[in-house]
């Protein structure tokens, strides 16, 4: 019987013992984990690399240089937009189309109306007009000239004579040329007036032979044309159109 009791009190000491040392790891658990906690809490030390890494990485773009980037990119993006509107889109067709300005052409025996059909239905003719009328006025200029030259020298006066008949005959020629592509011109555009359909099948029918026609007329006035010597425009400033004026009058 001793020995029993004595057994039962060493058993209830080592489960005393035991639930002891349990508790003690149980208070020990929860006071490392606080330890863990506040060492990772801890400032790093400055020494430490890991904090120049997060400094690097928290670097911030100023807002003014993301603004002037912006304004960049803006500023090329309507420039490209504009060289591609004036030099690379495709143009429109009715903002190619010739616009008709009215023009005296004094040297021209055709109306108004006339002259504004052959723009819309003889555009090449129409251009052939307005050279004829610009070369009817470069050979009244250099008549004029010579007139004024022969009025100064009278005794050499033949030669200024014929030199003016030279440039008479040319004017004539031209002009003759002229006035056989009138006549059609006045036909077809009554024709057009009272029959468009048929009008239209003679300014088919017709159209290159005229435009021949006056290319003829021209040929010759405009080689002839050619030897006029540009008038000179005399300088600006009072010391430059003083030596120019004098230039003039003794050489």
């Amino acid at each position: 019987m001793l020995k029993l009791l004595k057994k039962k009190k060493k058993d209830g000491e080592t489960e005393a013992s035991s639930k002891k040392s349990g508790e003690n790891d149980k208070e020990k658990k929860p006071e490392e984990k606080k330890d863990k906690k506040k060492t990772s809490k801890d400032p790093e030390t400055p020494g430490d690399g890991t904090s120049e890494k997060k400094a690097k990485k928290r670097i911030q773009i100023p807002k003014k240089l993301i603004f002037v980037a912006v304004l960049v990119l803006i500023a090329l993006g309507a420039s490209s937009f504009l060289v591609y509107k004036l030099y690379f889109a495709p143009k429109d067709p009715a903002s190619l189309k010739a616009v008709y300005q009215k023009t005296e052409l004094k040297h021209i025996n055709l109306p108004e109306e006339m002259i504004r059909f052959c723009f819309d239905h003889f555009p090449d003719l129409y251009a052939a007009f307005l050279t004829c009328n610009t070369q009817i006025t470069l050979m009244d200029k250099e008549i004029a000239r010579i007139d004024g030259i022969a009025k100064k020298y009278p005794e050499q006066g033949k030669i200024a004579e014929k030199e003016k008949a030279v440039w008479e005959k040319a004017k004539i020629n031209l002009q003759k040329g002229f006035l056989k592509i009138e006549k059609p011109v006045k036909e077809i555009y009554v024709l057009f007036r009272v029959n468009p359909e048929q009008a239209m099948i003679q300014i088919n029918e017709r159209n290159k032979e005229l435009t021949e026609l006056a290319g003829a007329a021209l040929a010759p006035a405009q080689e002839l044309t050619q030897t006029i010597r540009p008038e000179e425009t005399p300088p600006q400033g009072l010391i430059k159109g003083t030596l120019y004026m004098l230039k003039k009058k003794f050489l």
